[in-house]
């Protein structure tokens, strides 16, 4: 990863950082670096919350207050802060596993923390995925104008692929919409079952060129669904490509571009009206997002936690997190 550098906030008082490390209390040291056994070994830990106490959850949300007001209450007037340490001091507030790489395009100055840990990566996987047939559509060795034999004829209406419920196949590029903007699983196994994302396939060399470490444990296909697992850093690489590939002047990157700008969840904050092209990832011990921030001054942010449940597609506690965390950093880049 780059060197990090030193940041300055005109925007928020010097006490922030006291504030967050009187409210934060014991938190779990995420500077270790996560090993393959952890990562798998933490499908297994029993469903439950994430805070050992009552006492220690509202401690938490104390804390996040507390930002928040100091937020509001200084934006104007305060003097500058090192960005860094407050960040620091943010993601270590955060209950379990959580992870972050920002960056700043143009100056290329960049945030990390904790972006060797390792999680399953869930519907984030789906970007690269999405990146990787866009690429091979620009090589012509496939073609997103295909139609795709529609495998859920009568049982897509109240999906994202509704309009095709009826129909006898579904455009390429409709499924790769559903999947990229919705999430869509069933956009992913007509897209899979057509491209499959393997070890044949090339899929998974594809992402060892992009550094995954555990490229070989990673896939979708049908039969398997999502597989794998991988980091932030590791996400960093395919976002920080993505961002040069969606006004590359490609077609493919272009409809990618417009499928991602599209999507309909709101987890990292971006206030209404600046553009964001992002992708999400929620199941059980994974919640992630991605956001391509098109602001008057650009940046792009990967965050990445174990605090996800599969039958909560937007969790309370790390969604207010992330979006206060996203407002922290618009408000640094765009005061």
């Amino acid at each position: 990863m780059g060197k990090r550098k030193h940041w300055y906030v005109p925007c928020i008082a010097p006490a922030l950082a006291a504030l967050l490390l009187a409210g934060c209390g014991a938190t779990v040291d995420l500077n270790e670096q996560a090993t393959a056994e952890t990562a798998m070994a933490v499908q297994w830990v029993p469903n439950g919350s994430v805070y050992t106490t009552a006492a220690e959850e509202l401690e938490y949300w104390s804390t996040a207050q507390k930002l928040e007001s100091a937020l509001a209450a200084t934006r104007e007037t305060a003097p500058s802060v090192d960005l860094n340490e407050l960040l620091d001091e943010f993601c270590a507030a955060q209950p379990g596993s959580f992870s972050l790489y920002l960056q700043n395009p143009a100056t290329g100055e960049s945030y990390t923390y904790n972006t060797d840990a390792l999680y399953y990566p869930a519907s984030l996987l789906k970007l690269p995925y999405a990146f990787w047939l866009c690429g091979q559509a620009d090589a012509g060795t496939l073609d997103l104008e295909d139609e795709l034999p529609n495998q859920f004829r009568g049982r897509l209406s109240d999906t994202a692929l509704q309009a095709y419920n009826d129909a006898e196949t579904i455009p390429a590029k409709a499924a790769m919409r559903a999947m990229i903007a919705h999430s869509d699983n069933n956009a992913v196994t007509l897209l899979t079952t057509h491209w499959p994302a393997n070890e044949s396939s090339g899929f998974q060399q594809f992402l060892a060129d992009y550094g995954f470490a555990y490229a070989a444990t990673c896939g979708l296909t049908p039969q398997t669904g999502i597989i794998g697992m991988a980091s932030t850093g590791e996400f960093a690489n395919i976002v920080s490509a993505v961002y040069d590939y969606l006004d590359s002047g490609s077609a493919a990157a272009a409809y990618l571009k417009t499928c991602m700008l599209a999507a309909d969840h709101d987890i990292l904050y971006v206030p209404d009206g600046v553009p964001a092209a992002k992708k999400y990832g929620s199941w059980d011990y994974a919640y992630h997002d991605v956001a391509i921030v098109y602001a008057k001054h650009p940046y792009w942010i990967v965050c990445m936690t174990d605090q996800g449940d599969e039958n909560v597609d937007f969790p309370e506690e790390p969604t207010q997190a992330m979006q206060t965390l996203g407002q922290l950093v618009y408000e640094y880049w765009n005061p």
